[in-house]
């Protein structure tokens, strides 16, 4: 499920089952490696397309919550804010995973995507959903 009218009707409705919320968590800083942070961004937009459609029903997707100077408050405020609303697991997918109390992290690699081909951009793509999906059932299967 995704940040949209259409699914947000739905998941209250739904809760139960869609009982895991993923915080794409992105660096914006422009005085530290501007490209490095928009080819991650890019990057973990694709991920968590795929997430969505591999695990529609039972994940939802947040919006993308960015930083500046590793500025970590509003995440923490928003995974408080999710696992109030009904959220059981609280997963943050990040290429710099903060510390923050209730949530698990998933660390992606960082991969320069700016200078591939599209075919070598999308294996890269997929291997790294493939790694993540595994990680995020790992964490269901975790009883904490």
């Amino acid at each position: 499920m995704l940040y949209n009218h259409q699914d947000l009707n739905v998941l209250k409705d739904e809760i139960e089952f869609v009982d895991t919320a993923v915080i794409p968590f992105a660096y914006g800083d422009m005085n530290e490696d501007p490209k490095m942070h928009a080819s991650d961004m890019e990057m973990m937009q694709m991920i968590t397309v795929h997430l969505e459609k591999q695990f529609k029903g039972r994940l939802f997707i947040t919006p993308a919550v960015v930083t500046v100077n590793g500025i970590t408050a509003v995440v923490e405020d928003y995974s408080e804010q999710l696992r109030n609303y009904g959220f059981k697991k609280i997963i943050i997918l990040s290429h710099n995973v903060p510390q923050v109390e209730g949530t698990h992290g998933i660390q992606l690699n960082h991969i320069p995507l700016e200078d591939m081909s599209a075919d070598m951009k999308m294996s890269l793509i997929d291997d790294e959903v493939k790694d993540t999906m595994k990680q995020i059932i790992a964490v269901w299967n975790n009883k904490k």
